[in-house]
């Protein structure tokens, strides 16, 4: 979800959203069930990663609840996707010879 908010355009104050930013754009990208994706974005809610507001969305005949990323959300991103294009670090030779290498 995370990820998917980061890969969208920053929104103006008064820009219209696309339905992308919303649970039921969200549900439909990421293909997963609105409950779970209620539960998710709550957290993150919760935990200051991403921000709701009610505003215009295009194609849409009422205001609906727009999710975006806060600053702490768009750091979390960018860690998300440095590590997961980033390989595992090979363990060093002290960390095999005193037996602390683990697999990955």
């Amino acid at each position: 979800m995370i990820l998917h908010l980061s890969r969208l355009e920053h929104l103006g104050p008064n820009q219209v959203a696309r339905l992308d930013f919303t649970q039921q754009g969200m549900v439909a990208a990421l293909d997963v069930r609105q409950g779970s994706l209620v539960k998710v974005l709550h957290r993150l809610l919760a935990g200051d990663v991403v921000t709701v507001e009610r505003r215009y969305v295009a194609d849409a005949d009422r205001h609906m609840k727009v999710y975006r990323l806060t600053a702490l959300g768009e750091s979390t991103a960018q860690n998300v996707r440095r590590r997961t294009l980033e390989p595992p670090r090979p363990p060093t030779t002290s960390e095999w010879v005193v037996g602390r290498a683990t697999r990955d």
